[in-house]
């Protein structure tokens, strides 16, 4: 079995790559070793998606879930995570 490369598996947690189907992770992605970059782009639309719901103008959802995402990778540089 190849071996789990979500930041949450990373840091000792038991999730598969593989649970998170539902998001459109496929094990041509798992395989392809872009897990973490495809979840980075699957949540930076969801926060889009969601501040514009919250009455955003889309630049300025892309700028808020843009910073979040430059949040999430420096901080998992940080810790050692691995993209």
């Amino acid at each position: 079995m190849a071996e789990n490369k979500n930041w949450l598996s990373q840091k000792g947690n038991e999730f598969n790559d593989n649970e998170f189907a539902e998001l459109g992770i496929t094990p041509d992605v798992v395989a392809e070793g872009n897990f973490n970059r495809v979840m980075l782009d699957t949540v930076h639309a969801q926060n889009m998606s969601g501040y514009i719901e919250q009455g955003m103008s889309e630049q300025e959802a892309r700028k808020k879930a843009d910073k979040m995402r430059q949040a999430a990778i420096r901080a998992a540089k940080e810790n050692g995570l691995k993209m």
